[in-house]
């Protein structure tokens, strides 16, 4: 038998008469995890913590799917601290502003470089991947309050600096290129961060406490990258000279 989850099987049409006994009536609209997730501008894993942990109200149907009052979510992005809307905006400004820092001169300077032309066509492919997501992560992390979500957002980063250095290291990278190549992509996206510091929905104080946090969360997926490429590195090493110190054992007997 196949479980599936409310991945998969929570975009169904939802119906009052799905609903436990327990709860509310009422002609007031429920969504799928799916729709609240789009309405709240949140990701499924977060929506499913705050459920959990009584943040937001969250009701099953006798098939066990979650489903989401729409007035209920409703009065949560709109109430005093708007904390959900706010987050939301940020999050979306803040990434695409990031990636806008990629621009053509940017990527001919890049091209330019030794480290940039080690890399292989599906070796780059692998680090814009990385780079799209982690620009994603970064600026959540800002967004965050300290807790669960947020150690969970920096262990994705160190994992993906973990990556980083595995493909640096494939590509002959130095630890100094691996480096290099972190602090050029880096650039752009923590530069992007004062091009908002004119929006009306941040002014130039929270900005700098995002600033702050993005480069903190960047930090820490630096050293990550820089701790695995000494590993890596170290792993080369010893299978190179192991058959060099065989060989020296059998001249030696």
């Amino acid at each position: 038998m196949t479980v599936r989850s409310d991945a998969e099987h929570d975009d169904r049409p939802t119906r009052l008469a799905d609903m436990n006994s327990s709860e509310p009536s009422g002609d007031g609209k429920w969504l799928s995890i799916h729709e609240a997730c789009r309405l709240l501008g949140v990701d499924q894993s977060t929506l499913r913590r705050w459920s959990d942990s009584g943040k937001v109200p969250v009701f099953r149907t006798p098939g066990g799917h979650r489903r989401y009052a729409e007035s209920e979510l409703l009065a949560l992005v709109g109430n005093g601290s708007r904390r959900f809307e706010r987050q939301r905006v940020m999050t979306r400004q803040l990434a695409d502003q990031s990636r806008a820092g990629f621009v053509d001169e940017f990527w001919r300077t890049a091209r330019t470089r030794r480290w940039y032309r080690a890399y292989s066509p599906g070796q780059l492919d692998d680090l814009r991947r990385l780079g799209r997501r982690l620009i994603d992560l970064a600026v959540r992390y800002a967004s965050t309050a300290a807790g669960p979500e947020r150690q969970s957002l920096i262990d994705e980063g160190r994992s993906i600096g973990h990556q980083y250095a595995r493909v640096g290291a494939m590509a002959g990278l130095s630890g100094a290129e691996a480096v290099e190549a972190f602090l050029y992509f880096r650039a752009p996206v923590v530069n992007s961060l004062t091009t908002l510091t004119e929006g009306a929905r941040m002014g130039a104080p929270a900005m700098l406490r995002v600033s702050a946090e993005v480069n903190s969360f960047l930090d820490q997926v630096l050293l990550a990258m820089v701790h695995e490429h000494e590993e890596q590195s170290r792993l080369t090493t010893g299978a190179t000279l192991q058959p060099t110190l065989d060989g020296q054992i059998l001249d030696d007997l």
